[in-house]
């Protein structure tokens, strides 16, 4: 009986980390869009982060090939990330770009949606690259701190971690002329 107890204690535990890893995978495909003539690189990823932490990852560029990138995030990160591209062959910063600014407009964010009147369509901010050669781009996402509460009596609460999915989507096709 006692086993018995712990198992259900350890599946009642673990159930919401498996759950929640499980919707951060279903993210690449809530995310993806038809955008001819490129398709789904299998590069794209969705991963759990948390406040306070920076992440990085690298994501190998072939030269013939065109890409493009969009990032989205949980909404408990409130678009406050940090998003830092480096191109690892030359270590030139490619990409460096807060998640939302004030003023929304092409290339000022990485993840703020916005709605263009002149065009009456909702403009989703993406990143192309053309590689000259083959290369590696270290994509760096800083998250800051989740802001602390205060307390009923004025003191400060205990330090709140805000975790969500941050999900990285990379489309790609031959580059003009390639074929």
């Amino acid at each position: 009986m006692k086993l018995f107890k712990l198992a259900l204690i350890l599946i009642a535990t673990m159930s919401p980390l498996f759950s929640e890893a499980q919707n951060c995978a279903e993210q690449v495909d809530l995310h993806k869009k038809f955008i001819k003539p490129f398709q789904l690189n299998d590069m794209s990823k969705s991963a759990v982060c948390v406040s306070g932490s920076t992440y990085e990852f690298k994501i190998p560029l072939t030269k013939g090939r065109e890409y493009r990138m969009q990032f989205y995030a949980a909404a408990v990160f409130n678009n406050k990330i940090n998003f830092t591209i480096i191109d690892e062959s030359t270590h030139e910063t490619v990409l460096n770009l807060p998640g939302e600014t004030y003023e929304r407009k092409v290339g000022s964010c990485v993840l703020a949606s916005w709605y263009d009147e002149d065009t009456e369509k909702e403009y989703t901010p993406y990143f192309d690259f053309y590689p000259p050669t083959s290369t590696t781009l270290k994509v760096i996402m800083e998250i800051p701190e989740a802001p602390q509460e205060k307390t009923s009596d004025g003191g400060v609460a205990p330090k709140k971690i805000d975790k969500g999915c941050v999900t990285i989507i990379l489309y790609d096709k031959p580059a003009e002329g390639s074929w």
